[in-house]
């Protein structure tokens, strides 16, 4: 099953509702790691106490996926981790509910206080690349964000080495005619949130992104083999570097810091 495994295909017609993320969450991790298990998740007694000390209740959606999956570090805590529960904090404004952090602290998403009561509210995302104290849309729903996150967190968890080209006219033409689009809305980078929004591609085996880069666009390739990998390179027409192992451990808390 692993093996034929298709993010856009397990993703056709999106994600109309919270229990089609959490599936395709489950989806997602038995076919790139290893399956979801009841540990995985964090319990109800460490939500609440979060909820205590907060003084309000946490999104639904927020709850569910602390539930499901909060703890798998390979999905959520790769690069750009999802909060847990005690960690949960305000942004500078005390408008909005931080969940996750960029690893360095330059940028944040959060869900918006007046929005709290929502099962899957929006999201916003905020950081030091948006003028003053702003913040721009980032997806209509926190669990389709929570799917971002696994998507991105999880490539970056593959153990095959990836690999980035230039996302040329000819590039993009040819990803686009051999890979099937992947049905999450595009959404701003946290590295260049005025730029062109992130798109999504795969096939059986392989993500491809496409994320603004240093002159333009690039596109983004991960795989679960070395082979998916190659396969890619080979079927489109990049200025490919020579590849870079990627690494192989999850970052220590230590290495990331809160956004403000």
């Amino acid at each position: 099953m692993a093996d034929r495994f298709d993010v856009a295909e397990t993703l056709i017609g999106g994600c109309p509702t919270r229990a089609d993320a959490w599936a395709f969450v489950q989806a997602f991790a038995a076919a790139w790691s290893t399956p979801l298990m009841p540990t995985d998740g964090f319990t109800s007694a460490d939500v609440q106490r979060a909820e205590e000390r907060l003084g309000f209740r946490l999104p639904v959606a927020l709850r569910e996926a602390y539930g499901l999956f909060g703890r798998r570090r390979d999905l959520v805590a790769r690069q750009n981790p999802l909060l847990e529960p005690d960690e949960l904090l305000l942004d500078p404004s005390g408008e909005l509910l931080v969940f996750r952090s960029e690893n360095q602290g330059c940028a944040g998403w959060g869900v918006a206080l007046a929005d709290l009561s929502r099962e899957d509210p929006p999201v916003a995302l905020f950081g030091d690349r948006l003028p003053g104290s702003s913040r721009l849309h980032f997806l209509d729903r926190l669990s389709l964000a929570c799917v971002e996150t696994v998507l991105s967190e999880g490539a970056t968890a593959s153990r095959t080495e990836g690999r980035t080209c230039q996302a040329t006219a000819e590039v993009v033409a040819c990803l686009e005619e051999k890979f099937a689009p992947v049905a999450l809305p595009p959404y701003p980078a946290w590295f260049e949130p005025m730029g062109q929004p992130v798109r999504w591609f795969s096939a059986s085996g392989l993500l491809l992104c496409l994320e603004p880069g240093l002159e333009g666009m690039d596109l983004v390739v991960a795989g679960r083999t070395t082979a998916d990998v190659r396969r890619a390179v080979e079927a489109i027409p990049g200025a490919w570097p020579p590849a870079v192992p990627a690494e192989s451990e999850v970052a220590d808390d230590s290495e990331w810091v809160l956004p403000f």
